[in-house]
């Protein structure tokens, strides 16, 4: 015989106060707006993500990266509950395990092996030795954790989607006559020719620094860039960000921007290559770039220290492709609150993404749920709620990769490379249905809505958080 609802909702009030998490992750609440962008910047909005569920689980507090910490609160948490357990939302490298209590890690990973070095002297290199310490090992979805199971981890591992936001399932639906000012700092392209600003010429110096930091820093171990930088100072930008001047931006930001009309959404780290926004601008210029009534909203992931550097990246692309258009481009690097990114996705028609790997690709999946179908491949993560019901499908081929942080770049790996004529020509035939087939659109745009539900909903992804749990 089932409880009644008091009588369930009193017995899950009871259990909670006698349990603990102690959650850690990249990052407190309190440094979102100047660390977005920065070393696994998305975990924590996974974390701020499960807070609600969690909290119905038990007590939950957030607590610093650090294990002498972290032991110290497991130990006191003894006396005033029955069960207490650590909670990492953080790459298996970056965790630390506590020696007080059961470890839980909540890893995100996008390729279908995973690093397993039995010699390597870097963690980055040996997840498995990390993720055989553990009690349990939470997933977003079944490609990550296929790929674990794959290199031999036998911790118990349960897959439990991240929840979406329920204001993402009640946005209106779309229409192609609404306009919806942000309020935000943007630039806007093609500019108009007061925002067009002559630029420096960059000196030598920073020219060599610029090639450094853009194409040999991101593939260096950090101890090997500390030696550089301790002995070559001219040619080795130190840790600080890098002065205004050695990224001078070709055009002026404005205040605000009007959307309107058939508007492509994406959220993506310009410094990370997986997200493959250089292949996306182009394809969106060269099949779109003459209607009027097309525009491309690029919502850049970027740290305040970030973001000029990021933004001189994208306009040097841009200004290379060299394509006169029409349509409109939109570049925010700017954070955006809650409500932001909901007026964003409420003015959207598509989210466009053209990732070479993904393990979850969450924006994505909270425009899905507002109704907004996706321009995007099914592989990696995305190959388990992407196909042509709610999405204009890209074709991709699996090609050899290497770690993020191998700089020697060797083939450890495989992603999948979006074809690029797959890309313009779906782009074309999303703006045709969204101009000229309501009913498709609008099939389209329900599936989505469902899937989502079924996937992400607080209340589908609560028993499956509650039974992995359970096994603590």
């Amino acid at each position: 015989m089932q409880e009644s609802a008091p009588r369930a909702t009193a017995t899950l009030e009871r259990n909670a106060a006698r349990r603990a998490l102690f959650a850690t992750s990249s990052f407190t609440g309190a440094d979102m707006p100047q660390r977005c962008g920065d070393d696994c910047y998305s975990y924590y909005f996974v974390f701020r993500a499960f807070a609600p569920l969690l909290a119905r689980w038990g007590v939950v507090n957030e607590t610093a990266n650090d294990r002498f910490l972290l032991d110290d609160a497991l130990i006191r948490a003894r006396s005033e509950y029955a069960r207490a357990a650590h909670l990492s939302f953080l790459p298996p490298h970056y965790l630390h395990l506590s020696s007080a209590g059961p470890n839980v890690a909540f890893p995100f990973w996008e390729f279908p092996d995973i690093p397993h070095d039995p010699a390597a002297a870097d963690r980055r290199d040996n997840w498995v030795d990390v993720c055989q310490k553990l009690s349990l090992i939470l997933t977003a979805c079944e490609f990550t954790r296929d790929a674990f199971v794959r290199a031999g981890v036998t911790t118990p591992i349960r897959v439990v989607p991240v929840p979406i936001r329920s204001d993402y399932f009640q946005l209106p639906a779309w229409r192609p006559e609404r306009r919806i000012s942000l309020d935000c700092p943007c630039y806007v392209l093609p500019p108009t020719p007061d925002a067009v600003q002559e630029l420096p010429r960059r000196s030598l110096r920073d020219r060599a620094r610029g090639l450094y930091r853009n194409r040999l820093r991101p593939w260096l171990p950090a101890a090997v860039h500390r030696c550089l930088a301790a002995s070559s100072r001219v040619m080795v930008a130190a840790e600080e960000p890098p002065a205004p001047e050695r990224f001078p931006l070709p055009y002026r930001e404005t205040r605000g921007v009007e959307l309107s009309g058939i508007v492509y959404s994406t959220i993506f780290n310009p410094f990370d290559f997986r997200k493959n926004w250089q292949d996306l601008l182009a394809a969106f210029l060269r099949a779109l770039g003459d209607k009027e009534d097309a525009t491309l909203v690029l919502k850049l992931a970027l740290s305040k220290t970030m973001a000029r550097e990021g933004l001189y990246n994208l306009f040097c692309h841009y200004r290379r492709l060299g394509i006169k258009h029409r349509a409109k481009v939109v570049v925010i690097s700017s954070y955006l609150s809650d409500e932001e990114l909901l007026q964003l996705t409420q003015a959207s028609a598509y989210y466009l993404n053209a990732s070479l790997a993904e393990g979850a690709c969450l924006p994505l999946q909270d425009f899905l749920a507002a109704g907004r179908p996706g321009v995007a491949p099914a592989h990696t993560a995305m190959s388990e709620y992407i196909d042509e019901q709610l999405a204009f499908v890209l074709d991709s081929k699996q090609e050899p990769t290497h770690w993020p942080w191998d700089a020697q770049r060797r083939p450890t790996t495989s992603w999948n490379r979006v074809r690029r004529n797959s890309l313009e020509e779906q782009l074309k035939t999303s703006y045709e249905v969204a101009r000229r087939d309501e009913k498709r659109y609008r099939a389209m745009a329900a599936c989505g809505r469902e899937r989502m539900n079924a996937l992400g909903s607080v209340e589908n992804v609560w028993p499956k958080l509650n039974d992995a749990l359970s096994l603590l």
